[in-house]
């Protein structure tokens, strides 16, 4: 049973809950506002996951000396080690004609005994699926190959340092002067990317590009919850990963379509243009104007939303004065706490380290296996075009989950159930080759699902005083998980192919137990003190 002062809070809450909906909180204006981010998420989406496509894994040898009138598979034959004929060749002294004379040995084309073996110095590479791809430009195979998975580790530093900095110059200077800057940074980082004349040059700017698009879609995303009633917020909230959604689909149509790395560049700019056009697009967030006291500019934007949501004068007049009132109140009273009072009050401590963690892992077992399609057998743009279809109905059936069934139990089930998925991978037979594909896209739906309910659930346990506090700091761990992601892959290389999917097998789960250990909030009064999320319990 609630309490005399839960229910006073509750009470109070719901008062201010009505005056601070900004007409309904889902009208056209909010709508507008929700489209607009909508399509902010798809360049992000590209630039985050092309590198599946410009640095793809392509067949490639040794190069063959100009001197020698040879086929390749007559000079994979005669040339390069059964053991490795990617990245060594037999040591030759010089050629003549079509037979190849060896240190201390002469041989045709197929009679091979012993020769000393040496590394690659130059390489040729397939192209009978891309034409073209930053691998083949800078060499990055071999001993170099390991800065493929750099170069994704380095768009989500990027991302990592966007959540740190560009979240506090949007509490300072506004949210709209911080999207439009991180717009110009995309936009034209992603045009310069293109014309990359090196590895560092390009990295260099993949971080800048992470650092403009996921300006724009925090920021974005932040100035969208602010508009939006309460009641209708998980719904936006969840809804707007179909922008993602739609991007993971379209991003191998275009590769497939291109399959020419300095192309796919420059097409996936053509959406990041739109960026450019977001000072038109998004207006300032009426609750931060009134909590940095420029009524007058609020009022200003209410006025002309009030109108698109069909609000006559007399009223709106009434809803704005109520509006600036309460919410200039509200503000005040929620500019209070920061990240230690998570971690030094007791009862809170203990649910903010769970949720870092979980973070931290679905993060990382997510972006491990939407990177890493390459490695599965079969069709590269469909595989990596099916685990993006596969979280169209996972964002959908989020959203009605946890309605129904809560936010704890469907998220510990979703967990387990991927790292069930993870620990089948490498046992299952490779063929028929769609079997592994469908235990991996298994895998892929239950990590799309906790990714869509943690996002909600946490919201729901931080209190109101440091919720804004506790998101950033739990997306900062997701970044720390998807930095580490791509080195998985690697790992593998270096160890054995069963590896990565015992790492995320078990990870995974840990998080669906300690998930457990967390308190339901479906159908509860979320905490607004620090007091009152410590004495959230089951």
């Amino acid at each position: 049973m609630v309490s005399n002062m839960e229910n006073s809070t509750v009470s109070k809450n719901e008062a201010r809950g009505n005056s601070l909906d900004l007409f309904l909180g889902n009208g056209p204006w909010q709508r507008l506002i929700f489209l607009a981010s909508f399509i902010c998420f798809i360049p992000f989406t590209y630039h985050n996951l092309a590198m599946t496509f410009i640095a793809p894994n392509v067949d490639h040898w040794c190069s063959r000396p100009p001197d020698v009138n040879i086929t390749i598979d007559e000079w994979k034959l005669t040339a390069l080690p059964k053991e490795d004929t990617k990245c060594s060749r037999y040591k030759f002294v010089h050629t003549l004609n079509s037979t190849i004379t060896y240190a201390n040995f002469t041989t045709g084309r197929r009679n091979i005994t012993s020769h000393t073996i040496v590394s690659c110095e130059s390489w040729e590479y397939d192209h009978s699926v891309y034409s073209s791809s930053i691998v083949n430009k800078w060499d990055l195979v071999c001993d170099q190959a390991w800065l493929v998975s750099l170069s994704k580790s380095i768009f989500m530093i990027g991302y990592l340092c966007s959540v740190t900095i560009t979240g506090g110059l949007a509490d300072k200077y506004g949210r709209k002067p911080v999207i439009v800057v991180c717009g110009v940074i995309a936009f034209f980082s992603s045009v310069i990317c293109a014309f990359s004349t090196s590895f560092l040059m390009f990295a260099a700017l993949r971080l800048l590009i992470a650092v403009g698009t996921s300006g724009v879609f925090n920021t974005v995303f932040v100035l969208l919850m602010e508009v939006v009633s309460p009641a209708h917020r998980p719904l936006y909230g969840l809804s707007i990963n179909f922008g993602w959604c739609l991007g993971f689909v379209s991003l191998p149509l275009i590769a497939w379509l291109l399959r020419d790395w300095f192309w796919i560049q420059i097409f996936i700019t053509i959406p990041t243009a739109f960026l450019l056009g977001t000072y038109w697009f998004f207006p300032e967030s009426p609750r931060w104007l009134i909590a940095k006291g420029k009524y007058e500019e609020a009022k200003v934007i209410l006025i002309k939303a009030g109108k698109m949501n069909g609000m006559e004068k007399v009223e709106l007049e009434t809803k704005i004065k109520e509006i600036i009132t309460d919410k200039g109140n509200d503000e005040k009273e929620n500019q209070r706490g920061n990240l230690l009072d998570l971690i030094k009050t007791p009862g809170l401590r203990g649910k903010t380290i769970n949720l870092f963690y979980l973070w931290c892992v679905i993060a990382f077992m997510y972006y491990g296996l939407s990177y890493n399609t390459n490695e599965q057998e079969g069709d590269p743009f469909l595989n990596f075009a099916a685990s993006g279809a596969i979280e169209f109905p996972a964002n959908f059936i989020s959203i009605f989950i946890i309605k129904s069934f809560g936010r704890r139990t469907p998220l510990s089930m979703f967990l387990i159930l991927g790292a069930v998925a993870c620990f089948l991978m490498y046992p299952i037979p490779t063929e028929p080759w769609w079997l592994p594909v469908v235990v991996s896209m298994t895998g892929k739906f239950c990590l799309s699902c906790a990714f869509g309910i943690i996002y909600v659930y946490t919201a729901e346990l931080f209190p109101t005083v440091v919720r804004n506090v506790g998101m950033g700091s739990a997306s900062v761990s997701a970044r720390i998980g998807s930095i580490l992601s791509p080195f998985v892959r690697e790992l593998g290389y270096a160890t054995h192919p069963a590896v990565p999917q015992v790492i995320y097998g078990i990870l995974a789960t840990i998080g669906g137990l300690l998930v457990l250990l967390l308190p339901e909030t479906n159908n509860c009064h979320v905490p607004d003190t620090l007091e009152e999320a410590a004495k959230f319990s089951k």
